[in-house]
This record gives C-alpha cells, structure tokens and sequence, in this order.
C-alpha cells in the first residue's frame, strides 16, 4: 500500500511552502539543480515544490533528476516527467555517465531504497551505494562547477544517545557500532558526510549537512518498517492497531511539506560547512503514537501492544530517537508548523491501495 496525495491536500501544502519559503525563491532564478534520489519520498516532494514555484513565479528553473528507472517514476507522477523544467537523467549513482551540462545547485540524497531495506537488503551493497555513490556524484560535481551542495545525512549517525538525553544536538559525538552489520547506513553516511567537505574543500565551493530523523506525509509508504505509517494503515484498514515493541521508545515526526522548506532553507542559507538536524523535537512515545492514530484515524479501534524488544525485532536497540533543534530555529527560523494530530491527520487522508 502507498499513500497519494488527493490534489486539494497537495495544493495546500503547496501553497503553504510557497507562502513560507517567501523571498528565498529569487534564488533560483535562471539556475540549474541536479538531484540524486529525486523520485524517493523526499526527492518527490522536493519536485512538486520546485516545479509549482518555478511555475508560480516563472523561474526558469531547470531540474535534472538521476534516476535508476524512470518508467516507474512515470507512472506515479506523470506531471513531472512531462514538465519542460525537469529531465531524467538514467543511470545508478555510483557509476552514472556525467551529464555535460553545468550545475548551480546539487542536491544529493540517493541511497537504497525503503523497500529495499525492508526486504532484507545485504548491508555491505548498502554501504557501497552510499559510499561509493557519494564519491561519484562529488566528483560529478568537480566538473559540473556546482556553487553549493546539500547533502541529506541520517540521524542515525549518532548511533544510541547516552543514558539521559531527552534530544540529540549536532555536537553530539557518539556514533553507532562498528560491529553491527545494521548500522550500515549510519556508517556510511558518516563516511559520505566525510567525503562531502572533503571535496567542498578541494574544489571550492559551500556545502551543508542535513541529518534528516523522522518524517510523515502523503506519499510515505505505509506497510514497511515505519511504525507512524502502519499504524495509519492499521487504524484504516485493519481490525486493530498492533503495537509490535513494548511501546517505550520516543520518536518525533516533522510533517513532509516543512520538511521541504528546511532542505531549499538550508539548500539557499544554510551556514556553509556546517551540519543541521532536521526534524521535529516533540517527541511522542510509541505507544502514546498508536493511541493519538487511533484518536485521530478510527476511535472504534483496539490498539494491541506485543511486548517485544527492540533487539528482538531486528533494530538497533535505541529508546530515544529525537533531533535537538535549536540551531536551525535560531539561525533560520525553520520550525514545526504542522502538528502531529493535522500530520496523521492528512496522511490518513491520502491513503490509496
């Protein structure tokens, strides 16, 4: 199951982006972006945004997108694919043949995908897109003379927060296990956000980190390993709401439509070399999040809870998953806007099978 999103729900949201990235727009006036990871969930979101405000405003903005398979993307978004200010460009991060255009903005969030991770994916053929995909779209970048670069880290970079933090700010050095064949793509986003500064050293030109946590909104998809999403599938369409850990660990969830105006905030004034959380620091706890879908989705409904463990479901055992964010509110405004009963609210809303 996937979730859409019905037009008067992505509208709005549009509209909403537009209204708050006011005045940042002019930026992108007559430039270019090449993207990685553009048809994911946040590259997605990322297009919509960019293309009604290119539209809107009559940018001129030009937008390539990397892609391993367009086809698919068509058939999810066709008015992207048929847009003149977007083109696809095919190929696998890690090897792709450089366009011989030239680039303003590179904007690279590729990695494997959810579903592939959710199916078992060997962690080392993780570690390998994302590092070796990493080095490759940077030296891409060498010789496209991008100005600025971001690049879309994980929280999951922090490994477990130590015994009594409440949120994790950027200063935080812990980090995740290095024999833990799970933390694959924590490490490699270590190594990935290495290698970014790396280049943005040698070759001149500003970058910024996005160590992006936990999100919900249409287009998520709801039937793998995202609790907030199955549990909004649950209250829709099952006969309960199951709780499958014991319901103590703590998340947050930032809706997809503020996430937008954080990445093209930091894409356009983000410190250079400098690393920001992104997310929500309201944190929820499991448990309390199955009930709040429940208020919110289906009152009618049980919430069932199983009791296993963390470890004993195949993840890392992290009770406290919740970005401090003061540094990109104090420095950039950037907020969350959008509570979590209107986020559960609207995704809800946009379900489709």
């Amino acid at each position: 199951m996937i979730s859409t999103a019905p037009s008067n729900i992505l509208r709005h949201d549009l509209d909403n982006i537009l209204s708050r990235m006011e005045g940042q727009w002019e930026a992108f006036r007559n430039e270019s972006i090449f993207m990685t990871g553009g048809t994911g969930l946040f590259g997605r979101w990322l297009l919509e945004s960019l293309l009604r405000a290119n539209e809107q405003f009559e940018l001129n903005l030009k937008i390539t997108v990397l892609t391993r398979n367009p086809r698919a993307f068509r058939k999810e978004a066709p008015h992207l694919t048929q847009s003149p200010a977007i083109d696809f460009h095919i190929g696998d991060v890690r090897n792709f043949v450089f366009p011989a255009r030239r680039y303003t903005y590179l904007i690279h969030g590729a990695a494997t995908s959810a579903h592939e991770t959710f199916q078992g994916e060997d962690p080392l053929r993780k570690f390998d897109t994302v590092v070796n995909g990493t080095r490759h779209t940077l030296d891409f970048a060498a010789q496209s003379g991008i100005k600025r670069l971001l690049f879309l880290s994980s929280g999951n970079v922090y490994g477990v927060p130590a015994a009594g933090m409440s949120t994790i700010p950027e200063d935080y050095s812990g980090a995740p296990s290095t024999t833990n064949v799970n933390s694959a793509l924590a490490e490699a986003k270590r190594a990935a956000e290495f290698l970014t500064a790396y280049y943005a050293q040698k070759f001149g030109w500003e970058f910024v980190v996005a160590r992006c946590f936990s999100f919900v909104g249409p287009f998520m998809p709801l039937d793998i390993h995202y609790a907030i999403g199955n549990f909004i599938r649950q209250a829709q369409y099952d006969e309960c709401i199951t709780v499958s850990s014991d319901g103590t660990s703590v998340r947050s969830y930032l809706y997809m439509a503020d996430l937008v105006v954080w990445l093209l905030t930091l894409q356009l004034r983000g410190r250079n070399g400098t690393v920001y959380n992104v997310g929500s620091d309201r944190p929820v706890f499991i448990m309390d999040l199955a009930r709040l879908v429940q208020s919110v989705v289906a009152p009618e409904k049980n919430v069932k809870v199983l009791g296993r463990t963390a470890d004993s479901i195949g993840n890392e055992h992290r009770k406290i998953y919740v970005p401090d964010i003061s540094k990109a509110r104090n420095e950039l405004q950037l907020d969350v806007w959008t509570d979590l009963n209107t986020a559960i609210r609207l995704t809800a809303a946009s379900l489709k099978r």
